[in-house]
């Protein structure tokens, strides 16, 4: 793109991290599907990724000390929700349920986390907060009215919100530790 005169010197530095963030994110789509089709468990799957990539885009929380830490973390979690999501467990609904309550509550109190290498000012702050916890407010409401229609539906939505919770409490474990 710099040899064709797409984009300046100045800026290569630019589009090379966003060429490879959109390879990362591609990459972890890809890996998270086929998850979902080995799992047999494609639709909740995308529901979740639909729930949690904008929930944890705002509302922050644990990071990976590097890409492939974040990238195995990220295929373990989305394992765990779709296992817990086909179990068929007693009191599976309550405990989710109880789960989401507690995980919005945390969600709604410290959003939003900030990233080591993104420090946020009180600006942004504000307004990313301000839409993190309207994202949490949408998924909680909607995965509840979801238990009236489809029951692993609901559990889907409510764990992409304890999910993120439980980077809340990574986050705050971490920090803990450096100090």
């Amino acid at each position: 793109m710099e040899t064709n005169g797409a984009i300046s010197r100045e800026d290569r530095d630019i589009y090379e991290y966003a060429l490879k963030s959109a390879w990362i994110l591609g990459i972890n789509i890809i890996t998270s599907l086929i998850i979902g089709f080995v799992l047999r468990s494609p639709w909740y799957c995308i529901l979740l990724l639909l729930s949690i990539i904008p929930l944890r885009s705002d509302a922050g929380g644990y990071h990976a000390s590097t890409a492939w830490g974040c990238y195995l973390l990220s295929c373990a979690g989305l394992i765990a929700v779709l296992l817990w999501v086909k179990a068929e467990i007693p009191y599976q609904e309550t405990v989710t349920a109880c789960m989401a309550v507690l995980s919005y509550i945390l969600i709604f109190r410290y959003a939003p986390l900030e990233a080591e290498n993104k420090p946020l000012d009180e600006r942004e702050k504000r307004v990313i907060g301000k839409r993190a916890r309207k994202i949490a407010t949408i998924e909680t409401a909607v995965g509840f009215v979801c238990f009236l229609i489809d029951k692993k539906a609901a559990c889907t939505m409510l764990s992409a919100v304890i999910w993120c919770a439980a980077g809340y409490i990574g986050w705050f474990w971490e920090k803990r530790q450096s100090r």
